[in-house]
């Protein structure tokens, strides 16, 4: 079933074009990762997406609802941590996390349990009465993801989340992310970090000027671009040509051993048959895949 589905999504500032017709479809329990540099039309669509801002053209369903109709009730089902952080410095993170879950109708004996089981969570129990001026960024942003959290949302989405935070703040918020989604909350998240959206996604989006140019699951995509390379280690130096073995790219003799290097898109089992077949004793095998940020470089022509 589908948490979130998109159809020819549009947005304009103007005559601006912030989202160029973007069609996706994330499934429930999933981690999607929304990849691109700043500008790309993340934040736009996270908060299309979250009910505060209205599309100029297209279909939007979020939890099983139209956005057009329902958008209140979507606000109910949804959270969202924002790169901004919104909390009252003199207040401490209970006042301020009381203060929200009364906003969202939860009950003060409610919330209370669930503040206390949140900030033991994120490591921020010890602080719970203290003034948040006090608080370092990543202190704050700790705090500031537990108030997506209050009323329990079936869905939770995550703008930059991590972006300039310390790490022990990240780790910390990357595990949570784990653990709300074993849970069976589907996550949203953007990033322009690439190495972050592989450390915890379970399908990605790649954006680009507005526009949705891949989507998938995390394996698809980096299956994609073909590019794995394969590099095998043997004993000895063949006093022999290694250039007749197919695939071949090149070679690194050094210490006793030889390095072949095969080309791109070349995985050990089309290699290593004819490796063993010339009687090379073969002592290491390196399988490098392509990472996000390949695939990204590949399909947009730019980096990250």
């Amino acid at each position: 079933m589908a948490a979130i589905v998109t159809s020819n999504l549009v947005k304009k500032f103007g005559s601006f074009e912030a989202l160029n017709k973007v069609s996706l479809s994330i499934e429930s329990g999933d981690v999607y990762c929304l990849l691109g540099p700043n500008g790309a039309g993340k934040s736009t669509l996270i908060r299309i997406l979250t009910g505060l801002m209205k599309p100029t053209s297209g279909n939007v369903r979020v939890a099983g609802m139209d956005l057009k109709s329902s958008a209140r009730e979507i606000r109910q089902k949804v959270g969202l941590v924002s790169e901004r952080v919104i909390l009252y410095d003199r207040l401490s993170p209970v006042e301020n996390l009381l203060f929200f879950a009364s906003m969202l109708h939860v009950s003060r004996k409610d919330a209370l349990k669930r503040i206390h089981d949140l900030l033991e969570k994120v490591d921020m129990l010890d602080w719970k009465d203290k003034p948040v001026r006090v608080f370092s960024t990543g202190m704050k942003q700790r705090v500031n993801f537990i108030r997506a959290l209050l009323h329990d949302p079936e869905i939770l989405f995550m703008d930059e989340p991590t972006q300039g935070l310390d790490p022990h703040s990240t780790r910390t918020i990357r595990n949570m992310v784990r653990e709300l989604n074993e849970s069976g909350i589907t996550i949203v998240l953007t990033t322009h970090v690439m190495g972050e959206a592989e450390s915890i996604a379970k399908s990605v989006g790649i954006m680009h000027r507005g526009e949705l140019i891949s989507s998938g699951r995390l394996e698809d995509i980096l299956a994609s671009l073909r590019r794995d390379r394969v590099t095998v280690t043997v004993k000895g130096s063949p006093d022999f040509s290694l250039e007749k073995i197919e695939g071949y790219q090149s070679e690194i003799r050094v210490d006793g051993v030889v390095k072949i290097n095969f080309q791109p898109g070349w995985t050990i089992e089309d290699v290593l048959p004819t490796v063993l077949r010339m009687k090379l004793e073969v002592i290491d095998i390196e399988h490098k895949r392509p990472s996000l940020e390949d695939v990204f470089v590949k399909l947009t022509g730019e980096s990250s």
